[in-house]
């Protein structure tokens, strides 16, 4: 029964169906879910661990909002991380099946899909590319921000129109990985990464105002 209250209140936070700071009190939790009170607080626990939800000493717990601090802390570590993988991929020339594959699923995605499903897609490409690199440490790093990526992707839906915008993004970013040219993918990659950081930021000083 906790698994299931989790992956349920994964879903939501990842579709964006909570707003950051909303507070998620165990007592309708439990009422809303059916389930007893510490299974409910169990599955909270798993969430606030996973860096989705946040809960002081005694209190509800609240869905994990962002700060500019944040998001350019988060992309401080993302950066190097990803453009290690690119260059190792270059360098290395992997098979990048699965980075295509990655690609395909995310382009098939239809517009209006449920967003929790375009930030599976989103991070779920970039994984292909720190998987296909051939570095575990890297990889492992990326995966720990890796959730906290995916709410702040679902948090600021409005700064995109639609999954179909975010996909060819990211074909072009396989396109440039295929190319061969080191300095082409690179550039391209960064590009990426500061526009989507700075996107976000943009987001946040709106949404603060």
């Amino acid at each position: 029964m906790a698994d299931a209250v989790v992956a349920e209140l994964r879903r939501r936070l990842l579709a964006g169906e909570y707003a950051g700071g909303e507070e998620l009190r165990d007592t309708d939790l439990t009422l809303e879910f059916g389930a007893a009170r510490p299974t409910v607080r169990a599955a909270v626990q798993t969430l606030v661990a996973d860096g989705l939800l946040e809960r002081g000493r005694g209190r509800s717990a609240r869905v994990r909002s962002f700060t500019a601090a944040d998001a350019v802390d988060l992309y401080r570590l993302r950066q190097p991380i990803e453009l290690a993988a690119v260059r190792l991929v270059l360098q290395d020339q992997p098979p990048l099946d699965r980075v295509q594959a990655a690609s395909d699923e995310f382009t098939a995605l239809p517009d209006r899909v449920s967003w929790d499903k375009v930030a599976d897609a989103d991070i779920g490409f970039h994984r292909a590319v720190l998987a296909a690199c051939g570095a575990p440490r890297l990889l492992r790093t990326f995966d720990e921000a890796g959730a906290e990526l995916r709410l702040l992707i679902a948090q600021l839906r409005p700064a995109y129109r639609g999954a179909k915008e975010i996909a060819a993004e990211h074909t072009g970013l396989l396109s440039a990985l295929r190319s061969g040219r080191e300095g082409e993918a690179v550039a391209a990659w960064k590009e990426h990464l500061d526009s989507a950081e700075h996107f976000f930021l943009g987001l946040i000083a709106e949404r603060d105002q």
